[in-house]
């Protein structure tokens, strides 16, 4: 049985090829992130087909069509989009070849209308026709703009003065369409607030390390929550959310003792241009306020890392007495930690072995 339905599909791109597996398994999380935001993002009762790589099949079985919803719901999914990586540039704490070129992605729409029928393997249900054919191979188009969205003439009427028309030949034949830039919406998208810097008062350690093993490899394995079990002592398990990049602002929860829940925020500060920096932030520790630990990395010659490991502290009232018990406490556990990941990087691991 045939249906009428709109088919709406919004294609990301904009990644160029990586040389490194660090950049593969981020551009991975990015554009998962950005797929749940579109698929959040809608509006109009679209129901998700499949998701194709770095696209979404989206359909709606309708026989009336209004173009202004249509034309909201790609300005709704354009602003997330934009707002989501904007946010994300501001709060990014990785420089691998995806994190540092996620603000280049694009995003474009193709809505067609026309007849579909389903087919179903087990319990899922799939539309299947010509309609869905085309739809898709508009997604190779000739329009020469980054970010746009095109419409058949199904969708919305072509005036034969219309300039933003094109006329494409597939294997099906010929079809001829308009097409939207989306520019002009990049206008709309908000100024994220900056994330603030705020360092406690009381540095309690700061020691050097030299490491065999180049600045952005060691700063994926310090970085990503994976790994931290490997080379800290004290964790017996780690809850974070597996799916995203680690950035400013992100949570995740240390179980630490097997009882004791500690929470921990990625914060970053302001270090020179030639060096990297990533930092975690807790609040609930006994007799402390605030403690953030720093990792700043500088790679002083090619495969060699000075790593510089920085503890900062606010204590509650009184508990700066015992300023001289944490510090000791801190050298020790910090020293362990070190020689931990010293071994781990010297066994070749590099933070690549996913």
């Amino acid at each position: 049985m045939t249906q009428n339905a709109i088919l709406f599909i919004p294609d990301i791109s904009g990644f160029t090829e990586f040389v490194h597996h660090t950049a593969i398994s981020h551009s991975r999380h990015i554009i998962s992130e950005l797929l749940e935001l579109l698929i959040d993002s809608n509006n109009m009762g679209l129901e998700l087909a499949e998701i194709e790589g770095d696209a979404l099949f989206l359909y709606k079985l309708e026989d009336n069509i209004d173009i202004s919803v249509i034309e909201k719901q790609i300005e709704t999914m354009f602003l997330a989009f934009h707002s989501h990586l904007k946010r994300y540039e501001y709060q990014r704490i990785c420089h691998c070849g995806a994190c540092s070129s996620a603000y280049n992605l694009k995003i474009k729409f193709v809505v067609h209308s026309g007849e579909i029928e389903f087919i179903e393997v087990k319990n899922f249900k799939k539309p299947y026709g010509s309609s869905v054919i085309q739809a898709h191979r508009l997604l190779k188009n000739t329009v020469p703009l980054d970010e746009y969205a095109i419409f058949t003439k199904d969708i919305l009427p072509i005036a034969e003065n219309n300039k933003q028309q094109h006329t494409t030949e597939y294997d099906f034949g010929n079809i001829t369409f308009s097409y939207k830039s989306l520019e002009h919406l990049k206008a709309k998208v908000p100024i994220p607030n900056p994330i603030p810097e705020d360092i406690p008062k009381h540095k309690l350690f700061d020691e050097t390390e030299i490491i065999k093993i180049s600045a952005i490899n060691l700063y994926e394995v310090i970085s990503n929550f994976d790994y931290r079990l490997l080379w800290t002592k004290g964790i017996n398990k780690l809850e974070y959310e597996k799916n995203k990049v680690n950035r400013a602002g992100l949570k995740h929860k240390c179980l630490i003792n097997v009882n004791d829940e500690i929470e921990q925020t990625t914060v970053a500060k302001r270090v020179q241009s030639n060096q990297l920096v990533y930092g975690e932030s807790t609040t609930n520790m006994p007799f402390i306020k605030r403690m953030n630990n720093y990792f700043i990395l500088e790679e002083t010659k090619e495969g060699y890392t000075k790593l510089n490991i920085e503890v900062f502290v606010d204590f509650k009232p009184f508990a700066i007495l015992m300023k001289p018990f944490f510090k000791k406490n801190l050298k020790k556990v910090i020293s362990e930690n070190i020689k931990k990941l010293v071994i781990l990087i010297d066994s070749g691991f590099t933070g690549n072995e996913n």
